[in-house]
């Protein structure tokens, strides 16, 4: 069923008034007793609305009569007040959104640390990629998180808390039982983490209350409940970055694991939906608008991607407005009727992921991708008449070397010359370690050498291809986060009120240090330190489904082995 803006429910009132919205599902109105749900977003609408996550969780949560929820962005923050809700929760997705969280904890009146709120105050939750794989430099500014695929988890947490609400739980009991019953639900309040010294390694994370886990499982859907069902656009609107698109998650995850990929580990198992689901809801979908998105880290790795395009092409026949756009696919997956589909559906370039020029380097990071396929996939994109090429690569990666970088050049060049007609683009980002992925050991390399790398590659690529590298400096704050610890609270906070800036950054460190309360170690400790296998890492809290002990084995290079600390 659609219901215009209008016609839905009368919660639905945060959407701005020149905006019409176009419901795919039919919202349920709250029954008298329920929880009340603020979902912020931590950017302005435009952006939220392009989120399929975040708009897979609200509908799940405005067709639930326990529940009543709102949607909240930064350019909508001034409608709400926190009270009126009893929990708050974040869409946290990059190390950055910190900046716009803590701006909308002061707008909304919310004490910045979790410690000094009063049972007035909703808990405050988050969930989302970056907290997944480390929610440590963040532990202090939330009463919980949620580890792993929102879909089951966000609906039991909330149902508990309302059985709890109904009780009279206080705010300390309401935490705790979350934490010993809900698989997934992270509470950092109840775990003690002591460290060797104030500028050393941690020493131990302990929980301070019997039946809280350690460590805490990620939580997913199983195999057989993600094949019945998709996520796909609960709500159509053209204000967003993707214009009126409907958005269909085709795969879950990666089989690949690429030792440096978050995707490859945290959404592990690798999932996908049934074809008929597939189809179903593309054709529910193609009832309100012609264009059509598929997500997901591998679309063409789903076992049936050869039928679904022979669906598309049958939709298209019907329907010659109909466009297509697609998530990146992998080179050696990439068939001349997959090419053929795009081409048809409106797309002029085709993404894939080569990571290097290297086959020495890819196969060190167990991207088993040969040199040859990379040229097959170039000849199969031009045959179908598509006009582009973006690949994506990415520098610093453990034991790169000056000869990798030149491979890479050399093979730009190489496509090029055999396909002279193909715009060519390169995008080139540097190599962050993460959290519970082989490479969470590793080390940065520092922004200098980074530098270095990407003007070679650009000097090497002109008149070959278009370069398109990411910032460095970015880059460099992004390892510095992802890589810290609990420590880091008061630097973040620092951080955010002198403007949230690269500059902000370095001046709220040498702040800190000044007025003597920066107890922790400095940025080169976080981001370009190598670990050892047994120190005890901030997100060993964590656990996304991996033992690290594997992780560790994996990690090992045996053509050029590390020693072990």
């Amino acid at each position: 069923m659609s219901t215009s803006h209008s016609s839905a429910k009368s919660h639905h009132s945060n959407s701005l008034p020149s905006t019409e919205e176009t419901y795919l599902y039919t919202p349920v109105p709250a029954h008298p007793n329920h929880v009340s749900v603020g979902l912020y977003y931590p950017a302005d609408r435009n952006i939220a609305m392009s989120s399929l996550g975040y708009l897979t969780l609200y509908k799940q949560l405005d067709i639930n009569p326990h529940i009543h929820v709102e949607r909240v962005y930064t350019d909508t923050l001034q409608q709400y007040n926190a009270s009126q809700f009893d929990a708050i929760g974040f869409s946290f997705s990059f190390e950055l959104d910190i900046v716009a969280i803590l701006k909308t904890f002061q707008q909304q009146g919310i004490p910045l640390y979790q410690a000094q709120r009063g049972e007035e105050i909703p808990l405050v939750f988050a969930g989302g990629p970056t907290v997944m794989t480390n929610p440590e430099p963040f532990a202090d500014f939330f009463d919980f998180f949620l580890i792993g695929e929102g879909e089951d988890l966000l609906d039991e947490t909330l149902r508990l808390m309302q059985e709890l609400k109904e009780s009279g739980a206080t705010r300390a009991e309401t935490l705790l039982t979350l934490a010993q019953k809900v698989q997934g639900c992270y509470v950092p309040s109840l775990y003690e983490v002591t460290y060797t010294s104030t500028q050393g390694e941690i020493q131990a994370i302990t929980p301070k209350k019997e039946g809280v886990p350690f460590p805490v499982r990620k939580r997913f859907q199983s195999k057989e409940t993600m094949a019945s069902t998709v996520a796909s656009s609960p709500i159509l609107t053209e204000d967003t970055i993707f214009g009126r698109t409907f958005l269909v998650e085709v795969m879950r995850g990666c089989s690949h694991r690429c030792r440096f990929c978050m995707a490859s580990y945290a959404m592990l198992p690798t999932r996908g939906s049934n074809l008929d689901t597939i189809t179903q809801a593309i054709e529910s979908g193609l009832k309100h608008t012609s264009n059509i998105g598929l997500l997901g880290a591998l679309i063409a790795d789903h076992p049936q991607f050869g039928e679904l395009c022979d669906f598309l092409h049958t939709q298209m026949d019907h329907n010659d407005a109909i466009q297509l756009s697609s998530a990146a696919v992998r080179v050696d997956t990439l068939t001349k009727r997959m090419a053929e589909t795009f081409v048809r559906g409106g797309q002029r370039k085709l993404t894939v992921a080569i990571e290097s020029g290297s086959e020495t380097l890819r196969r060190r990071i167990n991207k088993n991708l040969k040199q040859e396929k990379i040229f097959t996939c170039a000849d199969t994109v031009q045959q179908a008449g598509l006009k582009g090429l973006k690949l994506y690569g990415m520098v610093g990666l453990p034991d790169e070397t000056d000869e990798d970088i030149d491979a890479t050049i050399q093979l730009l060049r190489a496509l090029k010359k055999e396909n002279p007609k193909l715009e060519l683009v390169f995008g080139s980002s540097s190599f962050v370690p993460k959290g519970g992925t082989p490479f969470q050991w590793m080390p940065r390399q520092d922004k200098k050498r980074v530098d270095a790398k990407f003007k070679t590659l650009n000097k090497g690529l002109l008149k070959v291809a278009k370069f398109r590298p990411s910032s460095a400096k970015w880059d460099d704050f992004q390892a510095f986060i992802s890589r810290g610890d609990r420590r880091l609270a008061p630097l973040l906070v620092r951080f955010v009120e002198l403007g949230g800036t690269l500059g902000a950054l370095k001046r709220a460190y040498k702040e800190l240090k000044q007025e003597g309360v920066a107890h922790f170690p400095d940025h080169d400790w976080y981001a370009l330190r190598e670990r050892s296998e047994h120190e005890i890492l901030p997100w060993d809290v964590i656990h996304l489904g991996v033992d690290k002990h594997i992780l560790w084995k994996e990690s090992l290079n045996p053509l050029n082995p590390r020693k072990v600390k």
